[in-house]
């Protein structure tokens, strides 16, 4: 196939693989390079559901003052937030509209984020249980108030 005539954008940047069958059917109609497929940037979402307010549990207690103060002057959190892959999974999480789903989703995939959770729960004097994705929104300020 001659280089200076173009037949189309997907074999003009190859033009030993156009075949006769291929030259033709550009003849025919025209096609197009295929469009690159965008990369997500973040973590497909289900949306949130709205629950009828007699449906709603009590949240669990915030931390007090003193609780909040010792996560935060706490060397193994701060070690633990020197992890930048750490801090944008917190913040994600933080930004989402279905925070709870991405926390459970962290505490289950993400080792760093469940060491993280853990430590936050241990300070605050809580035990992880099946209300512990409550307790970890609760503790970092993410849950819902009263």
């Amino acid at each position: 196939m001659d280089k200076t005539k173009k037949v189309c954008g997907v074999c003009d940047a190859n033009p030993s693989n156009c075949s006769v069958a291929c030259y033709k059917k550009h003849k025919e109609t025209p096609c197009e390079k295929p469009k690159p497929i965008p990369e997500p940037d973040t973590i497909p979402v289900p949306p949130v559901q709205k629950v009828p307010d007699y449906l709603v549990e009590e949240p669990v207690a915030l931390l007090n003052e003193e609780q909040l103060s010792r996560i935060a002057q706490s060397p193994q959190i701060k070690e633990m937030l020197q992890n930048e892959g750490l801090r944008r999974l917190i913040k994600m999480i933080d930004s989402s509209e279905n925070p709870e789903y991405l926390l459970d989703r962290a505490r289950k995939e993400n080792r760093g984020f469940m060491e993280l959770s853990e430590e936050i729960l241990a300070i605050a004097g809580r035990e992880p249980g099946e209300s512990g994705a409550e307790q970890v929104l609760e503790a970092m300020g993410m849950g819902k108030t009263p």
